[in-house]
C-alpha cells in the first residue's frame, strides 16, 4: 500500500509540480484538512485568519497555508506591503499557537511575469499541500481554497471536514457563497455592483440547471475543496493569471463525484480590484458604472431544447457545423453501448467551455445580451415561481436566488 501511494505521489510531482519543498516541520500524522490562500498585496490578512480561527474546532487537525507572493520587478510598494504581511502572520501566529490549527508562511518573490498570478499562487499552496499529505501518506486529504479577503461562517472548517468523513467517494465540493451586499463600509454603489455581479453568478449556473446541463456548478476560488487524489490526478492547478477556478474545478467536476456544499458559507469582500482581466474585482469596477448584462435566458432554452429534446435551433446549428459535431457525435455513437454512455461522451465533448464558446457565438448574431434582473425574473417565471416581478429590484431578486438556489 504503501509504495503504491508513494508513486501516486511521485508520478504528479515528476510531472506538473514547480517548486521544491517549503515546509520542513512534520506534517501531524492525523492531518485530513488544508487551507491554502493566495496572497498579493494584501493590506487585511489578519481578517480572513482571525475568522478561520473562531470556526468551531474539528475532530482532526487543520493547516492553513498563506503563499506571500510577488512578480520579477515588483514594484516597490507591493514588496513593502508584502514584508508587512509575512510580519503580521508571523506575529499571529505565535500569539495564537494551536497544536490543532497550524499557520504557514509561504514567500515567494520574482514569480515570472508571464505566470503571475492567483493561480501561480493558488498551485504554489496546493502542491505544497500534496507534500503534506504525502508525508503522511493520506491520498484522501482535502485541499481548501480561500482568498485573503474573505471571512466565513463559524462551521466552515467543520462543515467541509464532516462532509468529506462521511462521502469518503466525494472528490470535491463548491462551497456557498454570500457577499455582504450590505456591508456600510462600503460605498453604495460598491453593494448594489456586487449584488448585480452575484445575480448574474448565480443566473448563470442555474440556467444551466435549467437547461439540463450536468455539470453547472458555481467556480468560485475562494468557495471549493478537492480531495489531493483528485488533484493530483487532473494535472493540478494550473497558473492562470484569472479565471484558474474555472478551468481548474472543470477538470475535477466531469470526474462525477462533485457536489454542492450548503451548510455552511463564505463571505468574499465587495472591494473593487483591477488586478485580474476579469473575475470578481474587475466586474465590480465595471458593474459600478453600467447596468450588468447577461446572456439571454433565450440562447440557454435553445440548449435546453438541444439537450433534453434533441431540438437544433438554426443558430446551434451553425455552431455545430463549426466545431464538426457530426464526425465528433458518430464517434460518440460508435464507442457508445448504452444511453449513460453516449451521454458522457457527449458532455466531455459539449462541456462547459463549449457552453461558453456556444453563447458567446450566438450573441454575436442572434442574441443580445440584456440587463441581468431581466433575464433572471425569466428563469424564474420558467421555473414557476410566483412573485410580484414588477416590484423587485436587484437585492430582493438576489435573495431568492441564494435562498431557493445553491
Amino acid at each position: 500500500m504503501f509504495l503504491i501511494m508513494q508513486s501516486f505521489f511521485d508520478n504528479y510531482f515528476s510531472r506538473y509540480l514547480c517548486f521544491p519543498k517549503h515546509i520542513s516541520e512534520a506534517a501531524d500524522k492525523n492531518l485530513k484538512t488544508i487551507v491554502v490562500i493566495p496572497c498579493y498585496n494584501e493590506p487585511d490578512i489578519l481578517v480572513p485568519l482571525k475568522s478561520l480561527l473562531k470556526c468551531t474546532p474539528t475532530k482532526f487537525p487543520v493547516e492553513v497555508i498563506v503563499v506571500v507572493n510577488s512578480k520579477e520587478n515588483e514594484k516597490e510598494d507591493v514588496l513593502l506591503q508584502n514584508q508587512l504581511t509575512i510580519s503580521q502572520i508571523e506575529k499571529f501566529k505565535k500569539e495564537n499557537f494551536r497544536k490543532d490549527f497550524k499557520i504557514f508562511c509561504l514567500e515567494e518573490k520574482n514569480l515570472p511575469k508571464k505566470h503571475a498570478g492567483v493561480g501561480f499562487a493558488r498551485k504554489i499552496g496546493m502542491d505544497e499541500a500534496v507534500r503534506r499529505f504525502q508525508s503522511i501518506e493520506n491520498p484522501y486529504g482535502v485541499i481548501v481554497n480561500f482568498d485573503a479577503d474573505c471571512t466565513c461562517q463559524e462551521n466552515y472548517l467543520s462543515e467541509i471536514e464532516n462532509f468529506f468523513l462521511k462521502n469518503p467517494k466525494a472528490e470535491g465540493v463548491t462551497i456557498n457563497f454570500e457577499h455582504n451586499i450590505y456591508d456600510k463600509n462600503f460605498p453604495i454603489e460598491n453593494r448594489l455592483a456586487i449584488a448585480k455581479y452575484e445575480l448574474y453568478m448565480r443566473y448563470y449556473v442555474e440556467s444551466l440547471r435549467f437547461a439540463g446541463f450536468p455539470y453547472a456548478f458555481h467556480t468560485v476560488g475562494s468557495a471549493f475543496a478537492v480531495r489531493v487524489g483528485a488533484y493530483c490526478q487532473e494535472g493540478g492547478m494550473n497558473r492562470r493569471q484569472a479565471g484558474e477556478d474555472f478551468y481548474f474545478l472543470h477538470k475535477i467536476i466531469p470526474r462525477e463525484k462533485f457536489y454542492n456544499l450548503a451548510s455552511t458559507k463564505v463571505f468574499p469582500s465587495i472591494r473593487f480590484s483591477s488586478r485580474v482581466p476579469f473575475g470578481t474585482g474587475i466586474s465590480l469596477k465595471q458593474t459600478s458604472q453600467n447596468d450588468y448584462y447577461a446572456y439571454n435566458f433565450d440562447s440557454f432554452l435553445v440548449l435546453k431544447a438541444f439537450f433534453l429534446e434533441g431540438k437544433i435551433a438554426p443558430i446551434l446549428k451553425e455552431f455545430l457545423d463549426k466545431n464538426n459535431f457530426s464526425l465528433a457525435e458518430k464517434s460518440m455513437k460508435e464507442n457508445s453501448k448504452t444511453k449513460k454512455t453516449y451521454l458522457k461522451r457527449f458532455f466531455a465533448w459539449f462541456d462547459a467551455f463549449r457552453v461558453l464558446k456556444f453563447l458567446n457565438f450566438s450573441h454575436t448574431s442572434c442574441f443580445s445580451k440584456m440587463p441581468v434582473e431581466k433575464e433572471a425574473l425569466k428563469l424564474l417565471r420558467s421555473l414557476n415561481f410566483e412573485f410580484q416581478y414588477e416590484e423587485i429590484g436587484t437585492e430582493k431578486l438576489l435573495k431568492i436566488f441564494r435562498d431557493f438556489f445553491c
